[in-house]
């Protein structure tokens, strides 16, 4: 491993790359934007930059430095509020010692709003927002925790202690519940928020994120040493083994289509060494199989759609690309050339 911030992710030396993801959002108001498109926002780590890109045009509009106080943060997840008003990312400092941040930008400037220090040592990995975007939620690797930051305070309100083995991870939050994967205690664990609550799912291996599909009253949790997806059905707590394609490299986000009738799924594998994984899977909600296999960029990582699910969005690793996918002939319609090592992924609706 080269470099600190490798190491800062690394899970059996294998998971530094072990990162979010991706997140869709449907705004509930129209925002201004600079020319009323709708805007791909994406996490490049080792820059410490989230590029914006045009959703129209797939022209990289602006990179937004992520500098703060003599530090660079390397943003590791990027996610859009659901009320169009802000973007959120989580940042690992370059500086040895020096307290992590969750970031927000201002979605009408692309600007950053606010630095919020959460302390030292975190590990902070992916965030989430609730409907009402009205609390995010970070989770802290290092710590066992989930953090809870009030939006309009733009402060650390609670924090939720998942235990200090179990390495939470990529999360996603559907009524009143946040859906956690851990990557050390190998389970999902699901939070209810009001009272504190905690149920593990077991998964029997490396859980990295998790897809929530309302429609279906589902979560999909991706098992990455194990090459799996798991399917949980939240109303009979049953669990079901999805097993990847042979050649598989090890999964890791996960992302419904809107109709809830697919889920996407990055398959980086490991890219330390190599070039890892080049493919998207994609799983028919109804067989529970992988019916297709798309060819993208090196490393694929992260995974998100257009509001409509036309589109696809996969950010490339080791390519520091992000491929746009047809949803319908999936063909890799353009390429776009990012940051480097762009993980997280996050789309905002346009006019």
């Amino acid at each position: 491993m080269k470099s600190k911030k490798i190491i800062r992710y690394s899970l059996f030396s294998l998971l530094s790359f072990l990162f979010l993801e991706g997140a869709f959002t449907s705004c509930k108001k129209n925002m201004y934007q600079r020319n009323g498109n709708a805007e791909i926002f994406v996490a490049n780590e080792e820059a410490g930059t989230i590029s914006v890109i045009d959703a129209i045009t797939y022209k990289e509009i602006e990179k937004v430095d992520l500098k703060h106080k003599g530090s660079m943060y390397m943003p590791h997840n990027v996610q859009v509020a659901p009320n169009c008003e802000s973007v959120w990312a989580t940042g690992v400092p370059s500086t040895e010692g020096a307290d992590e941040m969750v970031i927000v930008l201002k979605t009408r400037r692309n600007k950053v709003k606010e630095y919020i220090n959460v302390g030292s040592e975190q590990h902070l990995s992916h965030v989430t927002l609730d409907d009402e975007s009205k609390f995010a939620y970070v989770t802290a690797k290092s710590k066992g925790q989930i953090i809870k930051i009030d939006v309009d305070k733009m402060k650390e309100v609670q924090r939720f202690d998942l235990g200090p083995e179990t390495g939470p991870h990529g999360l996603r939050y559907m009524n009143g519940k946040l859906y956690t994967a851990c990557t050390i205690s190998k389970e999902m664990i699901i939070v209810d928020i009001s009272s504190g609550s905690l149920t593990h799912v077991p998964t029997g291996g490396v859980s990295v994120q998790t897809a929530v599909l309302p429609i279906l009253g589902s979560a999909f949790v991706s098992v990455f040493d194990l090459k799996q997806v798991i399917r949980y059905d939240i109303s009979t707590g049953i669990s079901t083994v999805i097993q990847m394609p042979g050649d598989s490299q090890g999964p890791l986000q996960v992302y419904p289509s809107p109709d809830n009738s697919k889920v996407y799924v990055c398959d980086q594998g490991n890219v330390v060494g190599n070039s890892g994984s080049n493919k998207l899977y994609i799983i028919n909600t109804t067989t529970n199989l992988v019916e297709s296999t798309v060819i993208v960029g090196n490393g694929a990582h992260g995974v998100t759609t257009s509001l409509d699910g036309t589109k696809i969005f996969v950010t490339n690793l080791t390519d520091n690309t992000v491929s746009v996918v047809d949803a319908i002939t999936l063909n890799v319609i353009q390429t776009i050339p990012v940051g480097v090592s762009p993980n997280g992924i996050s789309f905002l609706k346009g006019k």
